[in-house]
């Protein structure tokens, strides 16, 4: 029993210890593989073709946190451009593993990208990305809603597993009715967290379409016409479809 005991603690120290060791005291946690099934066969479809064809793919898709990389290969396995970031080197020698076990041949498949590193830190593609994926903690939701304010594209989706973006203090839900802005996600969680910034006279929204019965949360990105990031002029490439979807909703 004792030997069984140690073996499964040796077992579980790049998990643990590693993650603490590199600054981040979060264990792994892994989204069921039958919970990415409905994510991607069913959740996502209803809403990730709103104002464009539904030929218009490859999208594009990110993983922050990636551990084996399921949610990598069940994206890339339906015609994602599929990504992942993971700060255990441990877990990211395993992805690499997980995603060649299924024809995925990263580096050389392009369709699929695996990150080792801090994904506050590393550069992600994070404005390309179509559809960002996190299981975190809620210690790490007021940080990834300023990133996503002031990085993610108009249209983007957000999708959480069990948990929720940070909201303001004045507001106790996400809905349609009540969007959460980029000045107050700074405010809330301070400059230090900004990647890029809007500009004064525009405001990024973040609009709540589903909380499913999977636990997944799942949020639209709402960005005027064009805003500035570091210092540059972007256009939005789908402005006429979200302008004249976002004046349905506003009426």
């Amino acid at each position: 029993m004792a030997g069984a005991v140690g073996l499964l603690t040796m077992a579980s120290l790049p998990f643990l210890v590693v993650p603490m060791l590199k600054g981040n005291a979060l264990p792994y946690m892994n989204i069921p593989v039958a919970k990415y099934k409905n994510l991607f066969d069913k959740i996502l479809p209803r809403h990730i073709y709103h104002g464009r064809p539904k030929r218009a793919l490859p999208h594009r898709f990110i993983d922050l946190g990636h551990g084996f990389g399921e949610a990598v290969v069940s994206a890339a396995q339906r015609g994602y451009f599929a990504a992942g970031v993971e700060l255990n080197p441990t877990l990211y020698l395993l992805s690499v593993w997980n995603v060649w076990r299924h024809r995925l041949w990263w580096p050389f498949d392009t369709r699929v990208r695996l990150v080792c590193g801090d994904m506050w830190k590393r550069d992600l593609r994070f404005g390309e990305q179509d559809v960002i994926l996190m299981f975190g903690v809620q210690s790490l939701m007021a940080q990834l809603t300023a990133k996503v304010l002031a990085e993610a594209k108009d249209g983007a989706l957000v999708v959480l597993y069990r948990f929720q973006l940070t909201l303001p203090a004045s507001s106790p839900s996400l809905s349609p009715s009540s969007p959460l802005s980029l000045a107050v996600a700074e405010e809330r969680v301070g400059a230090e967290c900004k990647s890029g910034t809007v500009s004064n006279n525009t405001k990024a929204e973040i609009e709540l379409l589903e909380v499913s019965e999977d636990e997944f949360s799942v949020y639209r990105v709402l960005r005027p016409v064009s805003w500035i990031r570091e210092g540059g002029m972007v256009e939005n490439a789908n402005n006429d479809s979200s302008s004249s979807s976002r004046s349905r909703k506003r009426k």
